[in-house]
């Protein structure tokens, strides 16, 4: 009974942790010295989730549904997430 509890628990927290490290890893972010604030990721952002400030883009982690469109986009590579 308690290997099978010890087992349970081990599982259940590797779970935890993919889930953990799977929400940080998909983020995308920019990388400010190649981002020359040309605007690109800000206009195919379908939720208007990045903008360029002071000549750099900025990315709303609270808004980015992690779609990684920026990333594909972004002449410069300046946008770094996760592409499938």
């Amino acid at each position: 009974m308690k290997k099978k509890l010890l087992s349970i628990l081990v599982i259940a927290v590797i779970f935890v942790g993919f889930l953990i490290a799977s929400e940080v890893m998909e983020n995308p972010f920019v990388r400010k010295y190649d981002c020359v604030g040309c605007g690109d990721c800000v206009e195919v952002c379908p939720v208007n989730a990045i903008e360029v400030v002071n000549g750099k883009a900025v990315i709303d982690n609270q808004k980015c549904i992690n779609c990684n469109i920026c990333v594909g986009t972004c002449t410069y590579d300046a946008i770094e997430g996760t592409q499938e």
